[in-house]
C-alpha cells in the first residue's frame, strides 16, 4: 500500500513563500493596519504650487441657515445625490462645523474645492452651482447663503487654521461608516445623525472638517484588480483536501463460433456506354529536414540584503491601487522632495526575515522543420464509344451456425481515506476581500470617495471627545471590514509634534487630506517610503453618513420636516361647471418656498360655502380680505358680520361702495345698525318667521323646559296685538307694523301671570326670559333693536360690513348674527331664482358664537333644543347656495363649531392650527393624510392648506398680501346721525294734533289733516310699541262713541304711562297731596310748561288715570280724587 501511495510533497506544489507575502500585503490593503500608526509617520510638506493656492480660485462655500426635508424621505439618499452631482467634475467636497465659543450656535458650511489650477475655474463654478441646485431640488425650502470667496470666508479660514490660531490640538478619524439595524431597537428612529454629535459637543469650542475626494474610474479599476489578484493568490491556500484510494478486481470470459456458407449465381448482362474522358497528370516532388535540441539548466542562489539594496519586488504590480489612493514609492527624503522608484511592488521572497532564497529551473526545446514542394502536370482529352454483351449464371447457398457461451467472474475490494484541512485565517481574509469587492462594486455604481474627518480645538479633551463621538456614531454592522483609527497630534510648545500640527493645518486650510510617509525600511541614512492619507475609500451610499447633515434641529441649524402637498391645482374633471369665473388666492407653497404656480378658487364652488380656520396671527383675516377684494373685482357683493376686533371696517370702510354699520353712535362715519327681529318680507308667512325666530333664541339663549313654548306664546300674542292675523299673515292696520322686544316683553309678563306654573317656576322663567327681554329694550340694545330697521336690500344687495366688536355681551352678538342670517335667508327666499351663480357672499367671523357645537345627549328637562336649533341654522345656510349665496365661515377654533358646518363647506382653507383635536377634525374633513395634518402646526403666517371639492388633492398656498390702499380714505367729518324717529318729537306732535282735534286749541282743519297723515308715517317707523301704533290707527278710524276710549288708549300707550304711574305709585297713597303727585307724573312724562299749558296737562293725566283704571281698579279712588281736585280748582275735563 505504501509503495502505491504518492508522495504528498510531490502533489502539493503551492508556493508558501508567496503566501507570506500576500498575507503581509493584505494587512495593508484589506485591513488598513497602517491607519493606526499615522501619528507616528512624518508628514510630506506641501509643494510651492499648492502653498500658492488662493481661496477665490479653489474654494466655494455656502452657510446653511435652515435645512428643510420631506417627512418620511431618506435624507441620506438625497445627500448621496447632491454630493455625487457636486463632485462629478472632479472637485472635492467638504463639510465644516464651527463652534466659535462655548455658548455660541454652530455654523455649518458646505462647499467644493478644485486643485487650484486656473483652467479649472469653470469646473469649480459649475460644481458649486450644481451643489446649490442639488440642495434646492432635493431639500426645497432650505435656506442658505453664499460665503464670499474674498473677505468673509478667507478671514474665517484664517481664524481657524492660520498661524495665529489657538487650535493647537488636532485629531483625525478614519473609518468605514455603516448603518445600524434599526429593527433591533425599540425606537426605530435614525440614531446616527450628525445632530447627536453636535449635541454631544454642546458647550465646547471646536472645528470639525469632513473631507471627501472623488476616486477616478481608473483608480477604482486598479483597486478592483488588486483585490482580485490578492484573492486569487490566497484562494488556493484556503482549503487542502487529501484522498487515499485502494481496490482489486478479477474477470474470466469464454466464447465459441462455427459457420458454413456456399453460393451459386447465374445471369445475363448487356452493356452499352459512351464515355468522354479527360486526363490530368500531376507530378509532385517533396523533401523535408527536421532537427531537435533540448537544454536543461538548474541553479540555486542565497542572498542577504545590503544597506544600498532596494526593498525588492515585494508585491504584484496589479496591487498598487489597493495600498491606498496615491500610494507612491520614493527614495529617502533628501532636501525638499522625494524621488520615485519603480518596480518595487513585485513578489520577491520572504522580506519579513530580512533575507531571500532563489531556486530556478529552466527547460528549452527547439524544433526546426524545413520542407520543399514541387508540382508539374498536363491535361489530355478524348471520346470513346463502347458496346458489349455478356451472359452469366450464379447460384448462392449459405448456411451459418453460431454458438457463443461466456462466463464472467469479477471480484474486488476497495478502501478510501479523505482528509480536508481549512485555513481559517485565510478563509476569513478571503471573506474580507469579498466584502471589499462588493464595496468596490458599490463604488463603481454610486461613486467612490477618499473620506476622513478632522477635529481642531484649543483643548485636547475637545478634539479627543469629538473624534471618539464621531467614530462611535459612524460604527455599525459592517464597519469592521476595515480598521478604524483615531490619531492625535499635540501642537503645543512642549510637544515634538508642533511642526506636524502646523503642516496638518496647512493642508486643512486648503481642504486637502494631509499626506504621510510610511517607511518600508527604517535605516539611518537611506530607506523607502509609501505615502498615505487618513482617508478611507467609501462608496456614494456610505458618504452621506461621513459627511452627514443633522436630521433634527440643533443649536444653530433648524431642521424642518415638511409633508408634501400638491404642487399645482389639478381638477378631477373639466367642463363640469357653468361658472368658470375664478378669483386669485395666492401662489403654491412647497417645502417652505413660494413657487410660481397660481392658486385660483372657482366661484361656482364658493356657492357651496367656504370654511376658513387658523390660530391667532396665522393670517386668517388677510385671507378673507384678499377673497373679498377679488370678489369685488368680479362684481360679487358681500356682507361681513364681525363680532370681534373691528378690522374689516378699517380695511374696507374707505371704499365708496362699502357701507359700514356699527353699534356705537359716536362713530359718526358709520351708520347705526338697526334691526327689528320681528319684521319679515311680504312673501314669508308670519308663522314661518316665528318658528325660525324662536330657533334663533334657542341658539343664543340657554332654554329649557317650557321656556321655548312660553317665549313663542308671547311672540304670537305680540303679533296679534300688533294687528296681525296669524292664519292669513295679514295686518289689519299696515304691513309695516311689526312688534318689537317692547311688545314681547309686555306680553311675556302677562303670559306668566296667566299661567298655572308654580311660583318657583315663574320666578325661574322670569329671571331667564323677562330679564333678558327687558335688557334688549334698554341701553345699546334698545338702539339696535328698533322698529325702523335697515331695508333688507341695502343689507344684502350691496357691500356691507356689520361691526359688532363694540358689543360686550356674547349672547347679544350671537342674537344679532342669528337675526342677520334669518333675514338673509328670508330675503333670498322671497326673491328666489334657483340655481343662480354666485352673486353674494356672507362672512361670519367667529362663527362659534352662532353655530356652536352641542352635545347630542338629551336631558331630563327635555330634548336637545340647542343642538336642533344649530342644526336647523346650519341647514339653512347650506340650502342658500341655490340662491347664489355663498358663506365664508371663519373661526379660529374648529372644535367649537358644529360638525355640520365643517362638513357642508366645499372649500376649506386651513391655516396654522396648534391644537391636535382641531387639526384632526378639520384635516380629516379636508381629506388630508396624517403627515399633512401634522404639517398644519408648522405653517408659516399667510400659508394655508386649501382644498376645493373639485380638486384632486389639497395644495399649500401662500396667500397674497391684501393691499389696503383704501384704508383711511374716508377722512371727512360726519354729523351726528339720528337713530330713528325721535320719540319725544312724535309725542309732542301727536299731543298737539290731539289737542287741536279735541277742540282744546284753535285749529286749521286742512293743516290738521296734513299733520295727522305725516304723523302716521312717523309713528309707523318710530321706536315705540306696535300696540301704540295700532292705538293711533284705532283713534284715527274710531267713531264718535269710541273716540274717547281710543284716545285714552293712544295717549296711555304712546307715552308709556303705565310704567310711569307705577314708578310714582308711592305718592298715590297720599290722598292729601294729589297736586304733588300730578306734578311728579307730569315731570316723568315730560309734560313741561313750555309745551303744554295747565289745562292740557290736566286733560292728559285724566286720560291716563282713566285708562289705568281699566287695567287696575285700585286706581279708581285715585282717579276720582284727581277729577274732584281738578273741578275744585275750576278746571274743565
Amino acid at each position: 500500500m505504501g509503495e502505491k501511495a504518492m508522495d504528498k510533497d510531490k502533489i502539493d506544489d503551492r508556493n508558501y513563500e508567496e503566501l507570506s507575502v500576500a498575507i503581509e500585503l493584505a494587512q495593508h490593503t484589506v485591513y488598513k493596519r497602517f491607519l493606526e500608526e499615522l501619528s507616528d509617520y512624518p508628514l510630506v510638506d506641501l509643494d510651492n504650487e499648492k502653498k500658492a493656492e488662493d481661496a477665490k480660485d479653489c474654494l466655494r462655500f455656502l452657510k446653511l441657515d435652515e435645512l428643510t426635508c420631506k417627512k418620511g424621505e431618506d435624507i441620506f439618499q438625497k445627500l448621496s445625490t447632491v454630493y455625487h452631482a457636486g463632485m462629478a467634475l472632479g472637485c472635492s467636497l467638504a463639510v465644516m462645523i464651527d463652534a466659535k465659543s462655548n455658548d455660541a450656535p454652530v455654523d455649518i458650511y458646505v462647499g467644493v474645492k478644485n486643485s487650484g489650477a486656473k483652467d479649472e475655474a469653470n469646473q469649480l463654478s459649475t460644481s458649486f452651482i450644481t451643489l446649490k441646485n442639488g440642495i434646492q431640488s432635493n431639500f426645497p425650502g432650505t435656506k442658505f447663503r453664499d460665503m464670499p470667496s474674498q473677505g468673509e470666508f478667507p478671514e474665517l479660514i484664517k481664524g481657524i487654521f492660520g498661524d495665529e490660531s489657538i487650535n493647537n490640538f488636532v485629531s483625525s478619524v478614519s473609518c468605514v461608516a455603516s448603518s445600524r439595524d434599526k429593527s433591533k431597537t425599540e425606537n426605530k428612529e435614525f440614531i446616527q445623525g450628525l445632530e447627536h454629535f453636535v449635541d454631544a459637543m454642546r458647550g465646547n469650542t471646536y472645528t470639525a472638517v469632513f473631507l471627501a475626494e472623488p476616486v477616478t474610474q481608473k483608480e477604482q479599476n486598479d483597486i478592483r484588480a488588486g483585490y482580485e489578484n490578492l484573492y486569487s493568490t490566497l484562494s488556493s491556500f484556503r482549503k487542502s483536501v487529501w484522498s487515499y484510494n485502494e481496490n482489486e478486481s478479477q474477470a474470466v470470459m469464454e466464447s465459441l463460433s462455427d459457420g458454413v456458407s456456399r453460393s451459386v449465381a447465374e445471369g445475363i448482362t448487356k452493356t452499352q456506354s459512351h464515355a468522354v474522358s479527360q486526363g490530368v497528370n500531376i507530378g509532385v516532388n517533396a523533401s523535408s529536414n527536421k532537427s531537435t535540441s533540448h537544454t536543461h539548466t538548474e541553479g540555486t542562489a542565497n542572498t542577504k540584503p545590503t544597506n544600498g539594496a532596494k526593498a525588492g519586488q515585494i508585491m504584484s504590480s496589479g496591487l498598487v491601487g489597493m495600498i491606498g489612493k496615491g500610494v507612491m514609492l520614493v527614495n529617502p527624503v533628501i532636501g525638499a522632495g522625494l524621488m520615485a522608484a519603480d518596480g518595487l511592488l513585485k513578489v520577491a521572497g520572504n522580506i519579513m526575515q530580512g533575507a531571500s532564497k532563489t531556486k530556478s529551473v529552466s527547460d528549452s526545446i527547439s524544433n526546426t522543420i524545413g520542407k520543399t514542394l514541387g508540382v508539374s502536370g498536363g491535361v489530355s482529352a478524348g471520346r470513346t464509344t463502347t458496346k458489349s454483351e455478356s451472359e452469366s449464371n450464379t447460384q448462392t447457398d449459405t448456411t451459418t451456425k453460431t454458438k457463443t457461451s461466456g462466463t464472467t467472474e469479477t471480484s474486488g475490494s476497495g478502501m478510501a481515506l479523505q482528509i480536508e484541512n481549512t485555513n481559517k485565517s485565510i478563509d476569513e481574509m478571503l471573506s474580507r476581500i469579498e466584502e471589499q469587492l462588493k464595496r468596490t462594486k458599490e463604488g463603481e455604481d454610486y461613486g467612490a470617495y477618499n473620506c476622513a474627518a478632522y477635529f481642531l480645538s484649543a483643548k485636547q479633551e475637545n478634539v479627543l471627545s469629538a473624534a471618539n463621538t464621531y467614530r462611535a456614531l459612524m460604527l455599525g454592522e459592517g464597519s469592521s471590514v476595515e480598521s478604524s483609527a483615531i490619531n492625535f497630534w499635540d501642537g503645543t510648545e512642549k510637544s515634538n509634534k508642533k511642526d506636524a500640527v502646523q503642516t496638518i493645518k496647512e493642508y486643512l486650510k486648503r481642504f486637502r487630506h494631509p499626506v504621510f510617509a510610511m517607511p518600508l525600511y527604517i535605516e539611518k541614512e537611506k530607506g523607502c517610503y509609501i505615502t498615505y492619507t487618513a482617508g478611507t475609500v467609501v462608496s456614494g451610499l456610505e458618504l452621506p453618513l461621513h459627511l452627514g447633515l443633522p436630521t433634527r434641529s440643533v443649536y444653530g441649524l433648524p431642521v424642518i420636516e415638511h409633508a408634501e402637498f400638491g404642487r399645482s391645482v389639478t381638477l378631477k374633471r373639466s367642463g363640469t361647471s357653468q361658472d368658470e369665473r375664478t378669483i386669485r388666492l395666492g401662489k403654491t407653497y412647497h417645502m417652505g418656498q413660494v413657487e410660481e404656480s397660481k392658486v385660483n378658487l372657482n366661484l361656482s364652488e364658493l356657492t357651496a360655502h367656504t370654511f376658513v380656520t387658523g390660530s391667532t396671527g396665522a393670517g386668517k383675516s388677510n385671507t378673507i380680505y384678499q377673497m373679498l377684494d377679488q370678489l369685488s373685482r368680479q362684481n360679487v357683493n358681500f356682507l361681513v358680520v364681525e363680532p370681534a376686533k373691528g378690522e374689516y371696517k378699517k380695511m374696507f370702510g374707505g371704499y365708496s361702495d362699502v357701507t359700514v354699520y356699527g353699534t356705537n353712535n359716536l362713530m359718526r362715519e358709520y351708520d347705526m345698525l338697526r334691526l327689528n327681529p320681528f319684521s319679515f318680507p311680504d312673501g314669508i308667512h308670519v308663522l314661518e318667521h316665528m318658528d325660525r325666530l324662536v330657533e334663533i333664541f334657542n341658539v343664543c339663549w340657554p332654554m329649557y323646559a317650557a321656556m321655548p313654548a312660553i317665549l313663542k306664546d308671547a311672540i304670537q300674542r305680540a303679533y296679534e296685538r300688533a294687528g296681525w292675523d296669524i292664519e292669513t299673515s295679514e295686518n289689519r292696520y299696515d304691513r309695516r307694523i311689526f312688534p318689537t322686544f317692547i311688545d314681547v316683553y309686555q306680553q311675556i309678563t302677562q303670559v306668566l301671570e296667566e299661567s298655572a306654573y308654580s311660583s318657583d317656576n315663574k320666578s325661574d322663567y322670569t329671571g331667564a326670559l323677562v330679564t333678558r327681554l327687558k335688557s334688549l329694550t334698554t341701553g345699546i340694545n334698545g338702539l339696535i333693536f328698533v322698529s325702523d330697521d335697515i331695508p333688507m336690500h341695502k343689507l344684502f344687495d350691496s357691500k356691507v360690513i356689520v361691526d359688532l366688536s363694540r358689543i360686550g355681551s356674547s349672547e347679544t352678538k350671537s342674537l344679532i348674527m342669528g337675526i342677520l342670517v334669518l333675514k338673509l335667508q328670508e330675503y333670498r327666499m322671497d326673491h328666489a331664482v334657483p340655481n343662480q351663480q354666485l352673486k353674494h357672499v356672507t362672512v361670519l367671523e367667529e362663527a362659534h358664537n352662532l353655530l356652536r357645537r352641542t352635545s347630542s345627549e338629551q336631558t331630563s328637562e327635555g330634548s336637545n333644543l340647542l343642538g336642533k336649533s344649530v342644526e336647523m341654522l346650519a341647514n339653512s345656510i347650506a340650502e342658500m347656495r341655490t340662491y347664489g349665496e355663498g358663506f365664508i365661515i371663519a373661526d379660529q377654533s374648529p372644535g367649537l363649531l358644529d360638525m355640520s358646518v365643517i362638513r357642508n363647506t366645499n372649500t376649506k382653507i386651513i391655516m396654522r392650527l396648534p391644537d391636535y383635536s382641531d387639526r384632526e377634525l378639520v384635516g380629516k374633513a379636508a381629506g388630508l393624510n396624517e403627515d399633512q395634518i401634522i404639517e398644519l402646526t408648522k405653517l408659516d403666517n399667510g400659508v394655508a392648506a386649501v382644498q376645493q371639492s373639485e380638486w384632486l388633492e389639497a395644495v399649500l398656498c401662500k396667500v397674497d398680501k391684501f393691499n389696503d390702499k383704501a384704508q383711511g380714505q374716508n377722512d371727512q367729518t360726519f354729523p351726528t346721525k339720528k337713530i330713528s324717529a325721535n320719540k319725544k318729537e312724535i309725542c309732542k306732535s301727536l299731543m298737539s294734533c290731539i289737542m287741536k282735534k279735541e277742540g282744546r286749541d284753535e285749529v286749521d282743519k286742512e293743516e290738521l289733516c296734513e299733520n295727522l297723515a305725516r304723523l302716521g308715517n312717523m309713528i309707523v317707523s318710530a321706536n315705540i310699541s306696535a300696540y301704540a301704533k295700532c292705538c293711533y290707527f284705532d283713534y284715527i278710524n274710531a267713531g264718535k262713541d269710541e273716540k274717547k276710549r281710543a284716545l285714552q288708549k293712544l295717549v296711555y300707550n304712546i307715552l308709556d304711562a303705565g310704567q310711569v304711574i307705577k314708578n310714582v305709585e308711592q305718592y298715590s297713597n297720599a290722598m292729601q297731596d294729589i297736586t304733588q303727585w300730578k306734578n311728579v307724573v307730569a315731570r316723568q312724562l315730560e309734560l313741561n310748561e313750555q309745551n303744554y299749558n295747565g289745562s292740557q296737562v290736566d286733560f292728559i293725566i285724566e286720560m291716563l288715570l282713566c285708562e289705568q283704571t281699566e287695567w287696575d281698579n285700585r286706581y279708581i279712588t285715585l282717579y276720582n280724587h284727581f277729577t274732584e281736585e281738578i273741578k275744585r280748582n275750576g278746571g274743565i275735563l
